[in-house]
């Protein structure tokens, strides 16, 4: 995520400081600004250029202020509201979709606070259909239709599950329900370049004779990867299931991975993509680098020898193309370097 944290007085600036700090540890925070006072500015911009936006003030300055800016609630950035002494961190605005609740129990760990989630799945301690959403990176079509299935989730009413990939990750979250997964299409080892395979799911069930259906498309989730030369497959594979576990996500959510063109040969990545059974997608090196992204960081060694700025960030980018993010940013593991972004 990009978050920014607004405050207002000097104790609530410490104590924003000291979360950016901590986020900054984090390579699934993509970058933390933090802004003093100014508050109905700060916020116009943060609202329009962040995922989540920290609020260290008192919540009516916080509503009073953000009331004006809300869209929806598949637009709108997560909004947490924390007290100066950082005594709770309370979940405002997107606690599903633009997950805020998850972001506010991060917080809360971060400064040792109380998270304070009020949204009705959670607070029964089980999951929305949006938070699933949100986590795993689906977009729903249409969000009027998730109403009636988190009602299904509260009641208990079970309902059916299908999609062609691998979506057993989400079986802990909706126990009861009936799953059914169609076959995949799989990849042969000389059909492992440029295709890509995004999957749907597809949710139901009936209720007083009506039937109620939702379906959430796969929004295209790439791993770059960079390498030096001669790097094993383990060795990437090392890299590349420790940034998905910091980002919780499954090798069976990963749409496709990526690198640039010449890496194209090196075994290791190619073996790797073999073994997970995803597609490798080739950037070339003339497109990487003419791209520019402030969200990319910079290698001056890459940039001396390659004449680029960098290969992982870059070619996930560009692999999902105009209007994605990174999720996760660069991390270099014995040689490997790996990074996530997301399509928009």
């Amino acid at each position: 995520m990009k978050i920014a944290i607004i405050s207002v007085t000097e104790n609530a600036k410490n104590l924003g400081l000291e979360i950016q700090e901590k986020l900054s540890k984090d390579p699934t925070v993509i970058k933390c600004d933090c802004f003093y006072k100014n508050v109905k500015e700060n916020f116009n911009y943060a609202f329009n250029n962040y995922d989540g936006i920290i609020a260290i003030m008192a919540s009516g300055i916080t509503v009073r202020t953000v009331v004006p800016l809300i869209k929806s609630k598949d637009k709108d950035p997560a909004i947490l509201n924390i007290d100066e002494k950082g005594e709770y961190v309370v979940s405002l605005l997107s606690g599903h979709l633009g997950g805020g609740n998850d972001l506010t129990r991060k917080i809360a760990r971060l400064i040792r606070a109380k998270p304070v989630i009020s949204t009705s799945t959670d607070v029964n301690y089980k999951y929305g259909v949006d938070t699933i959403a949100s986590r795993y990176y689906y977009r729903i079509n249409n969000v009027k239709s998730i109403l009636p299935f988190n009602k299904a989730v509260l009641n208990n009413i079970p309902f059916t599950i299908k999609s062609e990939k691998d979506i057993s990750f989400l079986k802990k979250y909706f126990l009861g329900c009936k799953f059914e997964q169609l076959p995949e299409k799989g990849y042969s080892d000389n059909d492992l370049e440029n295709k890509v395979n995004l999957g749907q799911i597809q949710f139901s069930f009936e209720s007083d004779g009506q039937e109620f259906t939702l379906e959430m498309d796969e929004r295209k989730l790439v791993v770059g990867i960079g390498s030096r030369r001669g790097k094993t497959m383990q060795n990437v594979m090392i890299a590349v299931e420790n940034a998905l576990e910091n980002l919780n996500i499954p090798i069976s959510r990963v749409n496709s991975f990526a690198t640039i063109s010449i890496k194209k040969d090196e075994e290791g990545i190619i073996n790797a993509c073999k073994h997970y059974n995803r597609p490798l997608e080739i950037i070339d090196i003339d497109d990487v680098r003419i791209f520019t992204s402030d969200d990319c960081s910079r290698s001056e060694f890459v940039q001396k020898k390659f004449g680029i700025d960098g290969v992982c960030e870059q070619c996930a980018m560009i692999a999902v193309g105009e209007g994605g993010k990174l999720i996760h940013k660069k991390i270099a593991m014995d040689g490997v370097t790996v990074a996530v972004a997301v399509s928009k």
